[in-house]
């Protein structure tokens, strides 16, 4: 059975060695689909899990978010962060739990975690100035954009780092290698676990298409072309990486989502200035 064939088999529950979702992570899915779940409702999902509410409050007292005030429970936890935020972190803290062996997190992981914390900033970022209607929502599909990367180094570890090595030495992009290779990339993989997980679309959509945005569905194509240009700075800035050897992205991308050029190169410095917030974000949603 090839690569492919394995990840299928994956996919559609074949493979009974593949690690189900927490189930606190089902729940909070689950509050994500509905649109109405109030703040005290999220905050009694995640406090099933001891370990990610103290993650949480924790993050709300970094200086990442930088609160005047003490933050000293989950529910000023979820308001300090915001309400989809605090999804998306849970989301990718349970994924990387998950997927995560007993050995811990390689140098590859920690860059590719750091790399998507840079992604989900910038792209908020891009999304104020853009389009301040998503601006909250697009931190989630922004931070989890590259977890089919975690999941095929979980799964297909040495079959992996050959695919990444052969990125480098043909000089090309990480995904059109993996298709080339496994005949099929990280963003289709995951969009495919997303459903089997029950994502809504407003996730699973721009996840599946930040690399080719501008074959993405109407609704979503703003959220999916934010990422791609917000992948390529963050990658530009030297915040994490993400395993591709050449940034790119999609020509006149700025432009598509009705930003000047002077515009991205002032995100650009902001995010670099926030590096080392960002590196605590990582040491935090990682800790043990």
């Amino acid at each position: 059975m090839g690569i492919k064939q394995d990840i299928l088999a994956m996919v559609t529950k074949r493979d009974n060695t593949f690690p189900s979702l927490p189930v606190v992570i089902k729940e909070v899915l689950n509050a994500a689909s509905k649109g109405k779940t109030t703040t005290d409702a999220l905050a009694d999902i995640i406090s099933k899990d001891p370990v990610i509410c103290a993650k949480l409050i924790k993050l709300a007292n970094s200086g990442y978010y930088a609160q005047k005030t003490k933050v000293e429970t989950l529910k000023r936890s979820i308001s300090a962060i915001g309400f989809d935020e605090i999804i998306g972190i849970t989301l990718g803290i349970g994924i990387l739990s998950s997927f995560t062996d007993k050995a811990g997190m390689g140098l590859y992981m920690k860059a590719l975690w750091i790399h998507g914390i840079g992604v989900a900033t910038m792209s908020k970022s891009l999304a104020m100035r853009s389009n301040p209607g998503i601006a909250g929502k697009i931190f989630i599909p922004a931070l989890l954009h590259d977890m089919g990367k975690v999941i095929l180094s979980f799964k297909f570890k040495e079959d992996y780092v050959k695919v990444r090595q052969a990125a480098i030495e043909a000089k090309k992009t990480l995904y059109l290698t993996e298709h080339t290779i496994f005949e099929i990339d990280h963003a289709a993989l995951l969009a495919l676990l997303m459903k089997r997980w029950q994502f809504p679309d407003s996730i699973m959509i721009p996840c599946r298409f930040h690399h080719n945005p501008e074959s993405c569905p109407t609704a979503y194509r703003h959220q999916a072309m934010i990422l791609n240009l917000a992948d390529y700075l963050t990658q530009k800035a030297g915040i994490g990486h993400s395993g591709n050897p050449i940034p790119v992205t999609v020509r006149n991308a700025a432009q598509k989502i009705g930003l000047a050029d002077t515009v991205l190169k002032m995100n650009l410095d902001q995010l670099k200035r926030k590096e080392k917030e960002i590196k605590d974000f990582f040491i935090i949603t990682t800790e043990s």
